[in-house]
Formats: structure tokens, C-alpha cells, sequence
């Protein structure tokens, strides 16, 4: 890959690579955003609103390195999209009847909500001891679904503070995100078309709400329009 984004920035195709994303490339005319790759190994995603300077950037870039178009793209990196006239959908319900399957979880009774109301998880709980390996591989899928589904931002960063000291309690309220999941599989973002893009973000905190270290954990989210378009969730 670092091959690859040398000759990319090597080219004459005059895009900025981001300081914050570096595998994000920008090609800006008058200061307008008028294309965006993101690179990730040898797949590229171009984006972009003039499909006359798509058309000329990939018939360039294929003039360096043999590439294949294929197309609107559909899927990426476990990721479903689909584009309408109304927007576009993102979403990864394949992914996460993966997940289901992976756990032996496809046929558990769906519940409403990701975590019981008022529930604390503590690395200090007398239960006994599960599987780290177990744990770890759960809680790394649940994270990557987190890419489409802020719902489960708050649980799922919660559940990854115990890496190391995983037991019964925090396995047993890790297959608990898996039984929503299961009930919410057709979840996921619509980014539609909007006039007005207007910036709008939103946080909150849980004031010493660590049972081990009295930590706050807080959270923000970001619409853009009317899509959440940046979240988070941390101690």
C-alpha cells in the first residue's frame, strides 16, 4: 500500500493527500472539494459530483497502474450501499448475520435494547472467567459494525474496556447487543439529498459512572443535514 500512495502522489494527478486521513486524497479546483479517493490496500473509492472529471481522473489514474472499474459501487469492506434518487444507504446486515452465525446467536429471542437500564460492568466482579479470545473476537465484530450503527457506539465501548479481564457478566451483556442486533438487522444510515447541510452536533457524559476508576464516559454525535455523519463514545 505505501507503494501505491507514492506513485499515487508521484502522479500528475494533483490530489492533496489529508494530514488527518492518510489514506484519504482530496483534488480541489478554486478551493472547491470537487473529487475524494479514499485508498485502502489496492481498492480505491472515488467520489465526487462531476462525472465528467470522474470519468478523466480514472481514465488517468488507470494509465498508471492496471486497475479494474467496477462500477457503482455496492459493497466494500463488509459494507452495503445502495444509491437511490432519494439518497444513499449504508448499512451491513450481511456482516452482522455473520456475527449471529459466528456466536451461534442466529435463532436467540430478539430484545429492544443494547444494554439493560442501569446496567455497571465492573472489571472487579466476582464471576468467573470466560474465554479471552472469545471475548476479544466478539467485541472487535461488534466494533467494526459500529461503522453504520451509532446504537451500539455507547455498549460496545463500554464491553471493550475488559479486554483483559473478560467474564461471565460482560460476556453475558455482550450476546445481549447481539439479540438487538438480531432484532434490528435492517438498520443502518440514509445520507439523502438536503439544501441546507447545516452542522449540528450534540454530546453528553456519564459523570463518574465507572465502577472501577470513577472515569466519566462521554459521548458526541454529528448530523450533517439529517444524517449522523461523526459519533463517538468514550471514558
Amino acid at each position: 500500500m505505501d507503494s501505491l500512495k507514492k506513485k499515487f502522489m508521484w502522479s500528475n494527478l494533483k490530489a492533496s493527500r489529508s494530514l488527518s486521513k492518510p489514506t484519504l486524497y482530496v483534488k480541489s479546483i478554486n478551493d472547491e472539494t470537487q473529487l475524494i479517493v479514499s485508498l485502502y490496500v489496492n481498492d480505491l473509492l472515488v467520489a465526487g459530483g462531476d462525472r465528467e472529471l470522474l470519468v478523466n481522473f480514472k481514465t488517468k489514474i488507470q494509465q498508471h497502474f492496471d486497475m479494474s472499474d467496477l462500477g457503482l459501487m455496492s459493497y466494500f469492506l463488509a459494507m452495503e450501499v445502495t444509491q437511490a434518487e432519494k439518497g444513499i444507504w449504508l448499512s451491513q446486515k450481511t456482516f452482522a448475520m455473520k456475527i449471529l452465525n459466528k456466536f451461534s446467536m442466529e435463532n436467540c429471542k430478539a430484545t429492544s435494547t443494547p444494554v439493560a437500564v442501569g446496567e455497571k460492568l465492573s472489571s472487579q466482579d466476582k464471576h468467573e472467567k470466560v474465554c479471552e479470545t472469545t471475548y476479544r473476537s466478539l467485541v472487535g465484530c461488534l466494533l467494526y459494525l459500529t461503522a453504520t450503527r451509532l446504537d451500539i457506539m455507547y455498549v460496545v465501548s463500554l464491553l471493550s474496556r475488559f479486554m483483559h479481564c473478560s467474564n461471565e457478566s460482560h460476556f453475558r451483556a455482550a450476546k445481549r447487543v447481539l439479540r438487538y442486533i438480531k432484532g434490528t438487522l435492517s438498520y443502518g444510515m440514509l445520507f439523502t439529498k438536503a439544501e441546507n447541510l447545516k452542522l449540528v452536533g450534540y454530546c453528553d457524559s456519564d459523570w463518574a459512572g465507572s465502577l472501577d476508576d470513577m472515569k466519566s464516559t462521554s459521548g458526541y454525535a454529528f448530523n450533517l443535514g439529517s444524517t449522523m455523519i461523526c459519533w463517538s463514545s468514550k471514558e
